[in-house]
């Protein structure tokens, strides 16, 4: 078995970007696991985020929008931060990169709340065209969702004032 690389580096280039998700297996299972209720899982498994990854200095922010809410977070690699998760959560969270090629959050509430632990791994094809979510609730695989993401390719800017002028 091969051992993960954990690095403290910046997110490799192909990280960077908006990503529209394209499919999704077995998330409605894991809203029910972490307690969502009917209405907010009837409206979460009709939508489509866009997850935007962005990075200044050593600082990543990631967004997650949709029509219904925005999520906002941001972190560096390898500390440890509050974060309000998009089902409800608080949690002490820590991200790292693994292997150059995975972003990994491990989500830990307090463990007052009888709430799970939960991890997003985010994996990326060699190009960065395709990112691949896992959210998983570790000692609970049965529950575990994979979602499937494209890179959104922005359009090539028109400059409109020097085609009118010709």
């Amino acid at each position: 078995m091969a051992t993960e690389q954990v690095s403290s580096n910046p997110l490799p280039e192909f990280m960077i970007g908006d990503f529209q998700m394209e499919t999704s297996d077995k998330f409605n299972e894991f809203m029910i696991e972490l307690g969502v209720n009917w209405v907010t899982r009837n409206i979460a498994n009709n939508l489509y985020p866009v997850q935007k990854i962005r990075q200044e200095g050593d600082e990543i922010s990631l967004n997650t929008e949709t029509t219904f809410r925005t999520t906002e977070t941001k972190f560096r690699l390898n500390e440890t931060w509050k974060e309000d998760t998009a089902d409800g959560r608080q949690t002490d969270t820590v991200a790292t990169l693994v292997d150059g090629k995975k972003l990994r959050k491990v989500q830990v509430p307090d463990p007052s709340t009888g709430y799970h632990t939960t991890e997003e791994l985010r994996e990326f094809n060699e190009d960065g065209s395709v990112m691949t979510l896992t959210l998983s609730i570790p000692g609970k695989p049965e529950v575990t969702c994979v979602r499937t993401y494209k890179r959104l390719v922005p359009e090539p800017e028109q400059p409109e004032k020097e085609q009118q002028q010709e």
